[in-house]
């Protein structure tokens, strides 16, 4: 298997460069990977694999006893995309991880610089039972009917808030993005991406609210991502945002140091501040959500490894039932195979109110996909002009 687009090419670190980081200001970043050098192959019967700390378990001795393969996991911030291409393409994370978890629609450009192997899903039992909806969603299709990347799991973000402190009703009645981007209430103490998620945020604020010409917030042009920018600078002027964030730490942070009482964030912090007794939901909305997916590939030097058979067995376990289920009952996430994951939380007997956590998780996710369907991919076709508007942003 020699195609360039399989197991055996190998494109030249200067073929690489020319494409996606030309004009991108994406190699500016330095290496986030800690650990110094490692050797190219890890140990017989280790999977390597780079990732957003959500994809992550507390422990993966589940993955363990039903693989028979240990996991090492390398913690790696997917939102920052300059910071992600930089790993890839400068600093060879190919040549060091079997398996690198991106948001999707990341992928898409890196597919186009023969940095992804082609998968051979026949290789995996559970990728059949995916719906069309989930492997052929925008962010994650290439469009060329092949397969590059496994859906890990997906939801429909919003915003934790107070509900106490601000006088608002809790979930599943629904509130607006108003509370977070335009509200006297909040002023001050709120706090929003410190990346260019914030400006698709500000797309669909203002394409919802029919406050300018966006086709997708998403995906905008040089001149919708400065209208973007406009908006969240005036904003920020006014005194709206108390913090930018860029780690998931920051935004636990945010919420237990007392500094914001409503906040853009993933739906794991709120889980895990409501858990040290803080009184936070997460927002169901009325007028739209973000909705994102999590998926996993195999770099193009990987598929040369003698290891691959066990590659494809990580694979398949993170597209199972038990990894769907531990997501969901962890993070609030839908897995790309909750039919499995439903199945598994009863067969192992869990306790009735961790099925029922997991029915719920479905029902949710469900309930938000009816909204406007803003998909975010990470990745805008006019990369450089996020870059720039987002500095402009944090600058302002």
């Amino acid at each position: 298997m020699k195609d360039k687009n399989k197991a055996g090419f190998r494109p030249t670190r200067r073929r690489v460069l020319s494409g996606i980081a030309a004009g991108a200001g994406a190699l500016a970043a330095p290496s986030l990977i800690l650990g110094g050098i490692r050797p190219a192959k890890a140990a017989s019967g280790t999977i390597r694999m780079m990732g957003g700390p959500t994809v992550a378990l507390e422990d993966w001795s589940l993955f363990e006893k039903e693989t028979g393969l240990t996991m090492e996991f390398t913690p790696f911030n997917v939102d920052d995309v300059g910071a992600l291409y930089n790993e890839i393409l400068v600093n060879g994370a190919g040549d060091r991880f079997d398996l690198i978890n991106t948001l999707a629609g990341v992928q898409k450009p890196l597919v186009q610089q023969d940095q992804v192997a082609q998968l051979d899903t026949a290789r995996l039992k559970n990728y059949a039972g995916i719906p069309d909806t989930v492997k052929r969603s925008p962010v994650l299709y290439a469009g060329d009917d092949k397969d590059w990347s496994v859906p890990l799991y997906y939801n429909a973000d919003s915003f934790g808030y107070y509900p106490e402190k601000l006088g608002l009703p809790r979930p599943p009645e629904a509130l607006t993005w108003d509370v977070l981007l335009n509200d006297e209430a909040t002023l001050g103490k709120s706090a929003i991406d410190g990346d260019n998620i914030a400006l698709m945020i500000g797309g669909m604020y203002l394409k919802n609210r029919g406050l300018a010409e966006i086709g997708d917030p998403a995906n905008m042009t040089a001149s919708e991502v400065e209208t973007a920018a406009n908006f969240l600078i005036e904003r920020k002027q006014a005194g709206q945002f108390r913090s930018l964030w860029k780690t998931y730490d920051e935004q636990v942070a945010n919420f237990m140091n007392g500094e914001v009482v409503v906040q853009r964030c993933w739906e794991p912090a709120v889980k895990q501040v409501k858990a040290e007794g803080q009184d936070v939901e997460y927002a169901t909305c009325g007028d739209f959500h973000i909705n994102w997916m999590h998926s996993t590939f195999m770099p193009v030097q990987a598929a040369d490894r003698d290891n691959v058979e066990e590659i494809y067995k990580a694979l398949d376990w993170f597209i199972g039932g038990s990894y769907a289920a531990e997501l969901a009952i962890l993070r609030g996430y839908t897995g790309s195979r909750m039919d499995l994951g439903l199945a598994y939380a009863e067969e192992a007997g869990w306790s009735q109110d961790k099925v029922d956590a997991v029915k719920a998780n479905i029902v949710k996710v469900e309930t938000k996909f009816l909204n406007p369907n803003y998909w975010i991919g990470g990745a805008p076709d006019d990369l450089a002009a996020h870059d720039a508007q987002m500095a402009r942003f944090r600058n302002a």
